[in-house]
């Protein structure tokens, strides 16, 4: 199911001031919140799909908290024709507000911002340029060795970790003991 945020039919009225706009995105994102709360099916999942401009009211300090709790309870959310700094504030406010560990993916030059925002940026070379390669963690050559990157070295720099915690501990256990 889709919940979709934007200005486009307020646009067609000139008259309106930005406070009108302001108040319908407000109102586009309580009503997807309250679709979510209100859902029968327990494994419906739910895509938010949202455009620059709406996200640029949802991006205000009296509203963003708002547009988090529904980003979150959905399964994916689509920003069509955002700027490269609105992609690097989604990124910030996803991290400083759930407090978990984000993964930024990107293409080209406009995807810096969101590489450089990101705790972990993954940066594809390809026809745009070198630039998110430049910025980012790791560099990957095409989309289709994501899953490599993502499952087979992920998996083995978390056995790594987990190894030299164990080692850590041990280290300092024979030492104090010494």
């Amino acid at each position: 199911k889709q919940i979709c945020i934007s200005t486009t039919q307020m646009e067609e009225s000139a008259n309106d001031s930005k406070e009108a706009i302001k108040e319908n995105v407000l109102l586009q994102i309580t009503n997807g919140s309250q679709m979510i709360k209100f859902e029968k099916d327990p494994h419906a999942a739910f895509a938010l799909i949202i455009d620059g401009k709406g996200l640029t009211y949802a991006l205000e300090d009296d509203m963003k908290f708002q547009f988090l709790s529904l980003a979150v309870e959905c399964a994916s959310v689509i920003c069509c024709r955002v700027s490269p700094k609105q992609k690097a504030l989604v990124t910030r406010l996803v991290k400083e507000g759930t407090g978990r560990t984000t993964l930024a993916i990107g293409d080209g030059a406009n995807d810096v911002g969101m590489i450089q925002e990101a705790d972990i940026g993954v940066g594809i070379s390809g026809c745009e340029g070198m630039q998110a390669v430049m910025a980012s963690d790791f560099a990957v050559a095409q989309f289709r060795f994501l899953e490599r990157l993502l499952l087979v070295h992920g998996h083995w720099c978390y056995k790594r970790i987990a190894h030299m915690i164990c080692y850590f501990f041990y280290k300092n256990i024979v030492f104090g003991l010494t």
